[in-house]
C-alpha cells in the first residue's frame, strides 16, 4: 500500500504522518551514504596521495565507501521512484473516477431536465381538471337549483295538477290540455335530475383526476429533489477529488524532486567509482567531489521541503552536510596550497 494512499488524504494531520514516513524511508540509506562520503573526505584530507596505489588497502577503503555511499544512493532513489509509481496509479484512479462523476451529474441533470418536463405536463394537466371542476361544481348547482325549483312546483302546484286532471275530463280541448300540462312538468323534472346526475358524475370523475395528477405532481417533485440531492453529492465528490489530485500533484513534484536529485547523485558517484586511483580522485577534486556536494545540499534541502527540515535536524543530516561541507572547504584547501607548492618548485 502506498505510503500517500488516497485514503489517508482526508487528513492533514495523516498526510503529514505519511510524508514523514516517506521522509524517513529516504532518509535512513541517505544517512548511510553520507556518512559514507564523510569517511571519504576524512581520508583524503589525511592521505598522501603521490605513495597511495591502486592495490593499496587506503585506496581500497576509500572505493569501498565511494561504492557504499552509490548503493545506498540508488536505495533512496529506488524509494521516491517506487512511492512515485504509486502516486501515479492513485492519481490516473482518481482521474477516472473523476471522469465518472462528472459523466454521473450529466446525466442526472439531463434526468432532471426531463423530470421538470414532465411536472409541467401533470401541473398543467392538474390546473385543468381544477378548473374544470370547478365549472363542474358550478353546473351542479345549476342543476341542483333547477333540480329544486322543480320540486317547489311539484309540491306547491298539486291544485294545478288537479286542475289538470279534472279538465282532462273536459271533452276534447280540456282533456289535452290537461295531459300536455303534466307531461311537461314531469319532463322538465327528469331533465333537471339528469343534469344533476351527470354533474355529479363529472365532478367525481375531475376529483378523481385531480388527485391522480395531485400525487403525479408530489411524486415528481421528489424525483426532482432526490435527483438534485444526487447532483450535490456528485459535486461535493467531484471537488474532493480535485483537492486530492491538486494535493497529490504538490506532494508528487515534491517527491519528484527528491528522486531527481538521488538520481544526479547515483550518477555522480558512478563517475568518482570510475576514477582509476587515489590521486586522480584528488586532482579532480573540483570535477568530482563538488558536484557530489552539491546534489547533496539540493537534496537536503528538497528532502526540507517535505518535512520542513524537522527530520533532518532530528536525524543528524543538517549536522552531517555542514560537516561535508567544512571537510569539503579543507580539501580545496589543501590541494590550491600543494599546487601552489608545486607552481613555485618550477
Amino acid at each position: 500500500m502506498s505510503l500517500l494512499s488516497s485514503a489517508a488524504w482526508g487528513s492533514a494531520g495523516q498526510r503529514h504522518l505519511e510524508l514523514k514516513e516517506l521522509a524517513q524511508a529516504v532518509i535512513r540509506p541517505l544517512k548511510s551514504g553520507l556518512h559514507s562520503f564523510n569517511n571519504v573526505l576524512e581520508m583524503l584530507l589525511h592521505i598522501n596521495a603521490d605513495i597511495v596505489l591502486p592495490d593499496s588497502q587506503t585506496f581500497h577503503d576509500i572505493r569501498q565507501e565511494i561504492e557504499n555511499m552509490k548503493q545506498q544512493m540508488e536505495e533512496s532513489e529506488q524509494v521516491a521512484r517506487k512511492e512515485l509509481q504509486q502516486l501515479d496509479g492513485e492519481t490516473e484512479h482518481l482521474t477516472a473516477e473523476q471522469s465518472r462523476l462528472a459523466n454521473q451529474k450529466s446525466q442526472k441533470e439531463l434526468k432532471v431536465e426531463g423530470l421538470k418536463i414532465q411536472l409541467e405536463s401533470h401541473r398543467s394537466s392538474l390546473e385543468s381538471y381544477k378548473e374544470a371542476l370547478e365549472k363542474q361544481r358550478d353546473n351542479l348547482k345549476s342543476a341542483e337549483n333547477t333540480r329544486d325549483r322543480m320540486r317547489d312546483r311539484r309540491d306547491g302546484g298539486e291544485n294545478v295538477r288537479n286542475a289538470g286532471i279534472g279538465v282532462m275530463f273536459i271533452p276534447i280541448v280540456g282533456w289535452i290540455a290537461g295531459a300536455i300540462m303534466i307531461a311537461a312538468g314531469e319532463t322538465e323534472r327528469n331533465n333537471a335530475s339528469e343534469a344533476v346526475d351527470s354533474a355529479n358524475r363529472e365532478i367525481k370523475n375531475c376529483e378523481s383526476q385531480v388527485t391522480s395528477y395531485s400525487q403525479k405532481v408530489s411524486e415528481y417533485n421528489s424525483l426532482i429533489c432526490q435527483a438534485q440531492r444526487e447532483i450535490q453529492e456528485a459535486d461535493n465528490k467531484i471537488r474532493e477529488v480535485e483537492a486530492t489530485l491538486r494535493s497529490m500533484s504538490v506532494k508528487r513534484e515534491a517527491v519528484s524532486n527528491v528522486q531527481q536529485k538521488m538520481r544526479c547523485a547515483v550518477h555522480q558517484l558512478g563517475k568518482l567509482c570510475g576514477v582509476g586511483n587515489v590521486a586522480e580522485l584528488q586532482t579532480q577534486r573540483l570535477i568530482l567531489l563538488e558536484p557530489v556536494v552539491k546534489v547533496m545540499e539540493e537534496m537536503t534541502t528538497a528532502l526540507g521541503q517535505i518535512d520542513g527540515n524537522e527530520l533532518l535536524h532530528t536525524e543528524g543530516i543538517n549536522s552531517l552536510m555542514c560537516d561535508i561541507k567544512e571537510k569539503q572547504n579543507k580539501l580545496n584547501q589543501l590541494v590550491d596550497t600543494n599546487k601552489s607548492i608545486g607552481e613555485d618548485s618550477y
